[in-house]
């Protein structure tokens, strides 16, 4: 009876063991994951002092960053489940999207900069005034797409004066320098080396025909989330930092996309980095919801307060 009672005695204490320290792993909370879109490219100083400085992980999350071409890939890779949140993606491209039944929601602004996006061609090929009939290069249903439609307009033109090839940015200067195509839309910083190198003219950039605005966006179920609580926080933390290490990090960004510091730096003063969502941007977005209507280049009508 007693070889009993201290067999089982025993056996109390092997399971207490067992569980202390081979379950243990086991019974510890793990972060939760989220995958984030990460694009260093065209210009996203916030995206990368915010992945540099590891603020999204400092919030408790197991973070994974995905790279992604060009936005509509984004919003396939959230319907697919495989992505939560895009920090930085063009207001057109987000309009386009949801006009397509995608679903998605605004979480803030990301960025402005008009100047930075432009219609450019071979030096001394061609004026603005001369665009009728010509063959150019831009991303369908982007934000540059839009900005080529209004550069036509003040020349009295319309997107079907013109044959638009399909390209993205870097296909574009590819078949611009090929003389595939006769013009090509740009965007910073490769603009700026370009026109450094002696290889393109910017014909008409953006200032005062766009806003050049970009935004951070995820799904429905997310947005009232602690995960995108967790990422508004590390955004701002991105901004201030930047405000307060501006030098540091335009070093670190002209490491990351390989550009010369003098490029960095005059690209830098031509955007605007701010998380506030305001009442201007959504007038904006609403014009260019009606633009992008009346283009044909969605079939939908949407409203703003379908974005929020």
């Amino acid at each position: 009876m007693k070889l009993k009672n201290v067999w089982k005695k025993g056996l109390f204490w092997v399971l207490i063991i067992m569980v202390g320290l081979g379950f243990a792993p086991f019974m510890e909370a793990q972060e939760p994951r989220l995958d984030v879109a990460y694009n260093a490219l065209p210009f996203n100083l916030p995206c990368l002092v915010e992945k540099t400085q590891r603020l999204l992980i400092q919030e408790g999350y197991d973070v994974h960053y995905h790279s992604f071409g060009v936005g509509h890939a984004m919003t396939e890779a959230m319907a697919a489940g495989s992505l939560d949140i895009a920090p930085v993606m063009g207001a057109t491209s987000t309009i386009v999207s949801k006009a397509g039944g995608r679903d998605i929601k605004i979480i803030g602004s990301y960025s402005q900069a008009p100047s930075a996006f432009a219609l450019a061609v071979r030096p001394g090929s061609l004026g603005v005034s001369d665009l009728r009939g010509k063959k150019i290069a831009v991303p369908i249903g982007t934000e540059v797409h839009v900005l080529l439609g209004k550069i036509l307009a003040e020349q009295g033109l319309t997107l079907r004066d013109v044959e638009l090839v399909n390209l993205l940015v870097p296909d574009g200067i590819a078949a611009l320098q090929s003389g595939q195509v006769d013009a090509t839309m740009v965007v910073e910083p490769v603009m700026s080396r370009l026109v450094q190198n002696g290889a393109i003219e910017v014909l008409r950039d953006g200032e005062g025909l766009i806003s050049g605005l970009t935004l951070s966006v995820t799904t429905t179920s997310l947005l009232q989330s602690g995960e995108v609580e967790a990422y508004k926080k590390a955004h701002l933390r991105s901004l201030e930092y930047i405000q307060d290490n501006r030098e540091e990090v335009l070093k670190l960004a002209a490491s990351e996309l390989n550009l010369p510091i003098g490029i960095v730096e005059a690209v830098a003063e031509k955007y605007t980095f701010s998380a506030e969502l305001t009442n201007k941007h959504l007038s904006e977005l609403q014009e260019t919801m009606e633009f992008l209507y009346k283009e044909g280049l969605i079939r939908r009508r949407i409203k703003v307060e379908d974005l929020l």
